[in-house]
């Protein structure tokens, strides 16, 4: 739900380099939020990237703070962002989804809201038994739905086209044991602004967003493998990472700038509590150059089932049948 130190959509110049350093950062954070079940393997809601499958989610809130560096390696402002995310099936392979960012910063101060971001995403393809999927998205980030261009941190001018790949895939038919609860899922999109040059004469650039998580997930060893203390039972620790590459419709470098080709990114682990009706989780990101941000930041979430809290209302498909569920 970006990290966001990291954009999905790229943002506008800023007027400023701080402020550019506050718009990338809460672009990326909040653009995760969805937990999918493909067989006996969970794949939870994750703050880098987006799961691999469609369900009936409320994410509110989700957080993230970074603080950004200078050019000249100095410190920059400190950047933080509240998002939501409401996440609706239409059918048990295609949902719709709407999420938006609120952030702010110190140092200098500024505040606003980013730019309405709607997607839609379609999974042609699981299998229950290899605990495998693959879905695609397409995502439009909407010019002017923010705070407008007079606001202390404003929006983007233009609109931001982006076509995504997803996957995940759980290792429960493993041989050795300690194999089988371990997953990975992957995302990778490409970013189109709308408009290639902004009326300041300041350039849009297409860019390529994509990471991955590597997890363990305690709740499936206690179901499948062997039983683990009760502390432990619900929870999936993970690494994640999510990076950023300008391909395209690069401005030139100029002295005392950022360079303008350089990719972005966070690394970092991050621990999931998977619950009946909810999920809590929280990550250490570290960004892994100043042209991301300049120490350890945090990325948290609280996603609301809704399939599992409303399964006959809120938390079915507008058509159709609801998606076959395993049971962990």
């Amino acid at each position: 739900m970006k990290p966001y130190p990291v954009t999905r959509a790229p943002r506008r110049v800023r007027k400023t380099r701080i402020l550019a350093a506050c718009a990338a950062f809460s672009a990326s954070a909040f653009q995760a939020q969805a937990h999918t079940i493909v067989g006996d393997r969970v794949f939870p809601a994750t703050l880098t990237i987006d799961d691999p499958g469609v369900n009936d989610e409320l994410a509110l809130p989700s957080f993230a703070y970074m603080q950004s560096a200078n050019p000249d390696g100095s410190l920059g402002s400190y950047n933080y962002s509240l998002g939501w995310f409401y996440g609706k099936t239409i059918t048990a392979d295609l949902a719709a989804a709407v999420f938006q960012n609120y952030n702010w910063q110190t140092n200098p101060s500024a505040h606003g809201w980013s730019n309405v971001t709607t997607e839609l995403k379609y999974t042609p393809w699981q299998d229950a038994k290899s605990e495998a999927i693959v879905s695609v998205a397409v995502d439009y980030n909407w010019a002017n739905t923010g705070s407008p261009q007079s606001a202390s941190l404003p929006t983007a001018p233009f609109s931001t086209l982006t076509f995504l790949v997803f996957g995940g895939k759980g290792f429960g038919q493993a041989q050795a044991d300690w194999l089988r609860p371990l997953a990975v899922t992957g995302e990778f999109g490409v970013n189109f602004p709308m408009t290639a040059t902004n009326a300041n004469g300041s350039l849009n650039p297409t860019s390529l967003y994509y990471g991955m998580t590597l997890q363990y997930s305690l709740l499936y060893m206690n179901s499948y493998v062997q039983e683990t203390p009760e502390l432990f039972r619900r929870l999936i620790p993970a690494f994640e990472a999510q990076f950023n590459t300008p391909v395209s419709n690069l401005a030139p470098n100029t002295p005392g700038s950022f360079p303008t080709n350089v990719t972005t990114g966070v690394v970092g682990p991050s621990l999931y509590y998977i619950g009946k009706y909810f999920e809590v989780g929280v990550m250490a990101q570290a960004p892994i150059n100043k042209e991301s941000g300049a120490h350890l930041g945090v990325l948290a979430i609280v996603d609301f089932f809704l399939d599992d809290i409303a399964p006959d209302t809120l938390g079915k498909p507008l058509f159709g049948p609801p998606q076959t569920r395993g049971h962990m």
